[in-house]
């Protein structure tokens, strides 16, 4: 299903105005952390955020990977999501990107396991953040250097055409956990992408702002998002299955253009 709605400016470029005075040029090497003070005051103002060595959440991420514009990144949850305790929210931080807060996951105790994977574009060697806010309000942090260049304004292929726009696949694991257990699924969407910076762009920026998934009309996931998300965005994510229920899936692209599927899970055994 494909609706056209009203407009709504993503979070993260909310604070496109706030950092356009405030960060210029790259970090110079032996002080990659140079921008870190600013954005974390521009996102989290003076709130603590505490360096995790991995009692909440584990970071993944390849230091040298082969194509800047597709870049893995996992992160783990390292807690149980329980409803006195639980990841409520999962930063993506990349310093050096145009748009340095690219992705915002919001998880639920729906969510099962707080463990998000999905592809990130990277313009220039630069950190990359995961940080977890969980549902007291305490902020926990790992991040990884990661060396690639060119992901943002890399020439996209003119075969990259808009023919099956908001297409969704879904794959959900075999359920070998007993009733009750989280069960992970793969979110597919084909969407170009497109970021507005590559070198033989004719067309204007064109992306998927918002994600929110559904079981059994509950939510388990959303996401925002801008063009940090690689092309035909993939999401790995965990839900809650029950006796009957079915994953929705909605979208929302930077054309105020709504996609929605809702696809058939099996009942857990």
């Amino acid at each position: 299903m494909i609706v056209r709605c009203a407009g709504r400016t993503g979070w993260a470029l909310v604070f496109a105005g706030l950092l356009a005075g405030l960060l210029s040029g790259h970090a110079h090497a032996g002080d990659v952390d140079a921008r870190w003070p600013a954005l974390k005051s521009a996102l989290f103002g003076d709130r603590e955020v505490n360096q995790d060595v991995g009692d909440v959440l584990y970071l993944s991420v390849r230091n040298h990977p082969d194509n800047a514009a597709v870049v893995p990144v996992l992160v783990q949850a390292r807690i149980a999501q329980r409803p006195e305790r639980y990841i409520k929210r999962v930063y993506l931080v990349i310093d050096e990107n145009p748009s340095p807060f690219g992705v915002r996951f919001t998880l639920t105790p729906e969510s099962g396991r707080a463990d998000i994977e999905t592809r990130v574009r990277l313009e220039s060697s630069s950190p990359v953040r995961a940080i977890a806010e969980l549902n007291d309000g305490s902020l926990w942090m790992q991040h990884t250097m990661v060396y690639a260049a060119g992901g943002c304004t890399a020439a996209f292929s003119t075969g990259r055409g808009e023919e099956g726009l908001g297409v969704m696949r879904l794959h959900v694991d075999s359920y070998s956990a007993s009733k009750g257990e989280p069960v992970q699924a793969r979110l597919l969407v084909q969407h170009p992408q497109h970021s507005g910076m590559a070198s033989n762009a004719t067309v204007s920026p064109h992306f998927v702002r918002q994600l929110n998934v559904y079981y059994a009309d509950r939510l388990v996931m959303s996401a925002d998002l801008d063009f940090t998300i690689s092309e035909n965005p993939s999401f790995r994510f965990y839900f809650l299955p029950g006796a009957d229920g079915a994953l929705r899936a909605e979208v929302v692209d930077s054309t105020a253009v709504r996609f929605e599927q809702t696809f058939a899970v099996p009942t857990p055994n």
